[in-house]
């Protein structure tokens, strides 16, 4: 009957015709600059009849500004970050179109997908500290998009970024590969930027040195009313090696728990950087202070 047929009105938009050619999709949530990040997109293109479209996601620095729908800056960033990966990409002799994306970057994709046909999507993206709508828009992409997708983190600004890690999710979410462990990236562990990995090396090493300070003082060293030492009626030196001991072991293990747990979860941005720069030039600090007082 005609009425168990959709009307046009109901009906979404028609998917782009598949053509022989081979369609890369380039999600620029970074700027594709640099030798490495025009290799990697000329490496898909070699040998191939192929139409190279790329979007700029115009991601807001936080969830309230998308929210607000305070995207201007967001929308001049991206176009910035667009005009330079087209012109990247053509000096590199790769022709390609683009446009500024959503700011929701599984919704920058989808849109894209509506009018472009893609065989595979590339995604060059933040590997420290991305923006939240960055990483959650990549993480619904996956579970999303049909199509074979590329994630490429990158570190570093500038003409030369570096591809720190590859990860790669195929067609239906499957993923084929986990990160790149030429880059040093174990397969089982969350990415960790530099800072990171200072600061658990530093967090383990350096509660582990307070403790010892700490369990091996003399018991002579006290800090007494006036603010001097020697004096046994005050707060004893050994008591504030205790409490310093204790109060950056507590920092430093929650940092580390965090990190290791919590990675692509809520363990991120203001919080994240400040406990790391705590465990990193924190702990020295209370060591010296620790090892004066004894």
């Amino acid at each position: 009957m005609a009425g168990d047929e959709p009307s046009e009105s109901t009906r979404g938009p028609d998917p782009p015709r598949r053509s022989e050619r081979f369609g890369l999709l380039v999600v620029a949530a970074k700027t594709v600059a640099g030798e490495e990040l025009r290799n990697a997109v000329a490496q898909r293109a070699k040998g191939r009849d192929v139409s190279v479209r790329v979007v700029a996601p115009a991601l807001t620095e936080t969830k309230f500004q998308h929210a607000a729908g305070a995207i201007d800056d967001a929308r001049e960033r991206a176009q910035e970050r667009l005009d330079r990966s087209l012109k990247e990409l053509s000096a590199a002799g790769i022709e390609a179109s683009g446009e500024v994306g959503d700011s929701d970057l599984k919704l920058a994709i989808e849109d894209a997908l509506r009018a472009f046909a893609a065989d595979e999507i590339l995604i060059v993206a933040h590997r420290d500290d991305p923006p939240p709508l960055e990483r959650e828009g990549i993480a619904e992409a996956e579970r999303s998009v049909d199509a074979k997708i590329t994630e490429l983190y990158v570190t570093g600004d500038g003409d030369r970024p570096h591809i720190a890690d590859v990860e790669e999710i195929g067609a239906g979410g499957d993923r084929a590969t986990a990160r790149d462990e030429i880059h040093g990236q174990s397969r089982n562990l969350p990415r960790y930027s530099a800072i990171d990995l200072a600061g658990i090396a530093v967090a383990i090493i350096g509660t582990g040195i307070l403790v010892v300070l700490a369990a091996n003082c003399g018991g002579d060293t006290t800090l007494n009313t006036q603010g001097g030492f020697g004096d046994e009626s005050g707060f004893g030196g050994c008591e504030i090696r205790v409490l310093i001991a204790g109060g950056l072991g507590l920092v430093n293990v929650a940092h580390v728990v965090g990190l290791m747990l919590f990675q692509s979860g809520p363990y991120e941005g203001f919080w994240r950087r400040f406990f790391a720069r705590l465990s990193l030039f924190g702990t020295p600090l209370a060591i010296v202070v620790s090892a004066l007082l004894g």
